[in-house]
């Protein structure tokens, strides 16, 4: 069903040839907001398992084979989202489509800039899983915008409130205290520290992201860069 609906719901950016019920492949030509065309992009589509999984048709002829940075998989896969291939119906294929056409304009910027564009990621591996649950949490709190400064630019009050964690125990110091995200009770008062991280506090839920962010990148260690990003952290390594 997965190809079948990515078909019926195909945009007229991608011409879609050698379609059968397993894969497909694509040839894509997007419009930049400048007007400009990108360049063009030639994909397939396959039905692996449980997932709807994307790469080039030929590995390195446009982007890099993998790379971190630029969400392309070690197998060459592209990371269009947390769980984005998943499930795929007529209902949902429209979705996949958007992230995708998201997808390739950020593989371009990258490939022009050596930057990955500001809010248009969240973070690898279990890192991501925790930055939703964050981003939900903080959403209920007016503090989404907040958040996303906090992950993107480590700056404004949540990432301020990252210095008053206690290492040892991932929690906010002082427990006694109220909590800095200001969460309160049915009663109408503040949590307090000791008890806020039961309720998925977006500070202590940072804190977590970041140091599941760090063994990512840690288990990359030794994987080769491919050199087009310019703050790639495997470039460090």
């Amino acid at each position: 069903m997965s190809i079948a609906a990515l078909v019926l719901n195909a945009p007229d950016w991608a011409e879609l040839r050698l379609v059968d019920g397993r894969q497909a492949e694509i040839d894509a030509v997007l419009t930049r907001s400048s007007g400009a065309f990108t360049r063009l992009f030639e994909l397939v589509v396959i039905h692996l398992a449980h997932e709807v999984k994307v790469f080039e048709r030929v590995s390195g002829k446009m982007l890099p084979t993998s790379c971190p940075d630029r969400h392309i998989n070690d197998d060459g896969s592209f990371c269009l989202g947390l769980r984005a291939g998943e499930g795929i119906t007529r209902e949902t294929a429209e979705a996949w489509w958007r992230k995708l056409h998201g997808f390739l304009l950020c593989q371009e910027t990258a490939a022009q800039s050596g930057f990955w564009p500001a809010g248009a990621q969240i973070s690898h591996g279990e890192a991501g899983e925790i930055e939703l649950l964050a981003e939900a949490a903080a959403d209920t709190l007016g503090l989404l915008h907040a958040y996303r400064e906090a992950v993107e630019f480590d700056i404004g009050p949540i990432a301020a409130s990252l210095y008053k964690i206690n290492r040892a125990t991932g929690l906010l110091r002082n427990g006694r205290s109220a909590c800095l995200c200001g969460r309160k009770d049915r009663r109408n008062n503040t949590l307090l520290r000791r008890d806020c991280h039961r309720f998925s506090c977006p500070i202590v839920l940072e804190h977590e992201r970041r140091a599941a962010a760090e063994r990512f990148w840690r288990s990359m260690q030794g994987r080769p860069c491919c050199g087009t990003m310019r703050e790639c952290p495997l470039k460090r390594t």
